[in-house]
């Protein structure tokens, strides 16, 4: 193929704007939240649970982690998208307490394992917007 002067200096910069481009995505990405992933998959109970928790992003010492409750998102709520049979449970009903329990147990020790990671030192839990978009549910 042969191309003229103006077309090879025109692939020439476009390449290297993409090369540029490329190597700065790399350089902000953090490994530790690869490694806290791959820890919180490892755990047999943890990876277990019906909602995948996943680290999203590290902040200095500050490991951002998803989740599926908030103010927007009761746990009551959550819990009957996971488990069906909990979807008109009264939040006084004992499955549900013992889910809530169960949801509880995970996420604390969730929060343990990751501060026993000697450069994290918190936790900030961020509502999973997008596990919730993907089962037809909108949050603000």
């Amino acid at each position: 193929m042969n191309l003229d002067r103006g077309t090879k200096i025109y692939t020439a910069v476009l390449g290297g704007i993409l090369l540029l481009g490329l190597l700065a995505w790399l350089l902000t990405l953090d490994s530790r939240v690869g490694e806290i992933n791959a820890m919180l998959q490892q755990d047999q109970e943890i990876s277990a649970y019906p909602y995948t928790f996943r680290a999203l992003e590290i902040k200095g010492a500050t490991a951002v982690i998803s989740t599926p409750r908030s103010n927007n998102m009761p746990a009551v709520r959550f819990l009957g998208i996971i488990k069906p049979g909990l979807s008109n449970k009264s939040e006084q009903d004992p499955r549900m307490i013992a889910a809530q329990k169960e949801l509880a147990t995970i996420q604390s020790k969730i929060r343990k394992r990751v501060l026993k990671r000697e450069d994290i030192d918190k936790i900030q839990w961020r509502i999973d917007k997008e596990w919730f978009a993907r089962k037809g549910i909108w949050l603000e």
